[in-house]
């Protein structure tokens, strides 16, 4: 994916403390205890248990450890691939991670095709299931797995992770969102005003949640600066002077236009599934699908579902088998996936989105205070708090789902990023009224 190098061996050494952990297990000649009902059961992926959707909480501490005693499988590997990039402080977010995974450019979906077929023949069924999970890849079970790996590195070998590189992250939000450059300076300004360094921090008295991921804490300083800076809804409220950031006003409407638009571009005039796309496709749909569409879909089955190493190791022994494949030939590549990358909007320039977008920025009149007049609101008066994602204007809600894939969230992982941003403000404002309130109290 254009890494740098060192990201190999770093993931290398996080694999060999991962692996530590079952020193006892690897000792042991009881092999039975490694092939339990259980231990089968536990690696099939299928439970989305690990965070509480009304809440927001990852697993707790017994959770955790039960799923670390388990057998590593796809997921500590994409979750350790991740916490390399997170080391050398990468500006990628585990929406890279699941879009990569996704779209077969990390090994996820079908690895079991990559093993060897002499090593595939004595690997017990619960390793199949493991290196061939049977849905997709999803953004709360990829985020519980990195949580886990994090707190037990920092419990067993006392590794202090890296903050996030927040302002590259940051100017990446940016730049791929068409977002002003005044964003910039509000997002880390509120973040320290807030006290947020970026890193997890974990405190064994308390569960993790979605507001502890530094990921969901950078988004929901995003979003609620831009809220504050050009909200969504609309209301006219007019700065004090011309050099403040808000004397601008975003074209929301243009802006999800000039979105839609470069999504439509990057798949082309004849649109072209994405692989997860496919994956969600029902049976009714299928007979709506254009012929190229079609083809697509079937390539697409061709090559999640045969192995074409077992199909030419059987082809001389299973007359059933060859008989079948030759009378559906499946001969030439699949071409399922997109080439484009889906996870970042193109642009027609170097940064022509960015030009189109800012083009259409409007200039706010300016009211100084001896001026003001009853019912004029000032920017950040009548902050209108989302508590769903039903309750977001169209354009708000086309922003938001931007954010999440970025930062590889659901929208309601988001949504409670910024539900939690939008409580430690109000707690600091609280805070400093107190603050004033005391200092009066002292002066008189």
């Amino acid at each position: 994916m254009g890494l740098p190098e060192e990201l190999e061996l770093i993931t290398f050494d996080l694999w060999a403390l991962r692996v530590a952990q079952f020193g006892d297990k690897i000792a042991s000649d009881n092999r039975a205890d490694s092939q339990t009902q259980s231990q089968i059961f536990s690696t099939l992926e299928t439970d989305d248990s690990e965070i509480d959707d009304a809440r927001g909480l990852l697993r707790t501490s017994r959770g955790r450890e039960k799923r670390l005693s388990d057998v590593p499988n796809l997921l500590d590997c994409l979750g350790l691939c991740y916490l390399g990039i997170l080391t050398l402080r990468l500006p990628i977010t585990p929406g890279d991670i699941y879009h990569w995974a996704t779209e077969d450019k990390l090994a996820y979906r079908g690895s079991i095709k990559l093993v060897p077929l002499p090593m595939r023949d004595r690997l017990p069924a619960s390793y199949h299931a493991t290196l061939n999970p049977n849905a997709l890849l999803s953004y709360k079970r990829l985020y519980a797995v990195v949580a886990d790996l994090q707190v037990s590195f920092t419990n067993d070998h006392k590794i202090l992770w890296p903050p996030l590189n927040y302002r590259l992250l940051i100017f990446r939000y940016i730049k791929e969102l068409a977002l002003p450059l005044e964003v910039y300076d509000v997002a880390i300004r509120l973040s320290k005003i807030l006290g947020i360094d970026f890193v997890l921090n974990q405190d064994r008295k308390k569960i993790l949640g979605v507001r502890h991921l530094p990921e969901a804490q950078l988004a929901g300083c995003l979003v609620v600066c831009i809220k504050l800076l050009y909200p969504f809804d609309g209301e006219k409220r007019h700065p004090r002077s011309a050099t403040e950031p808000t004397a601008t006003v975003m074209n929301w409407t243009h802006w999800q236009e000039q979105m839609q638009s470069a999504r439509a571009e990057q798949k082309g005039d004849i649109h072209r599934y994405t692989v997860e796309e496919l994956t969600k496709l029902e049976e009714k749909d299928v007979f709506d699908m254009p012929p190229d569409r079609l083809d697509q879909y079937l390539d697409f089955y061709a090559d999640t579902f045969l192995d074409v190493a077992e199909v030419q190791r059987t082809k001389d022994t299973d007359d059933f088998r060859s008989a079948i494949y030759s009378m559906f030939p499946i001969e030439g590549k699949a071409t399922a996936a997109v080439n484009q990358d889906q996870n970042v909007p193109p642009r027609k320039g170097d940064l022509a989105m960015v030009r189109a977008v800012h083009g259409s920025i409007q200039a706010r009149s300016t009211i100084a205070d001896d001026e003001v007049g009853a019912g004029v609101l000032r920017p950040g008066h009548a902050y209108h708090p989302y508590r769903k994602e039903g309750d977001l204007p169209e354009h708000a809600k086309v922003f938001h789902e931007e954010v999440a894939r970025l930062g590889g969230l659901s929208m309601d992982m988001l949504m409670m990023a910024v539900f939690y941003t939008e409580a430690r403000i109000e707690r600091w404002r609280r805070k400093q009224k107190d603050v004033e309130k005391q200092t009066v109290a002292n002066s008189d």
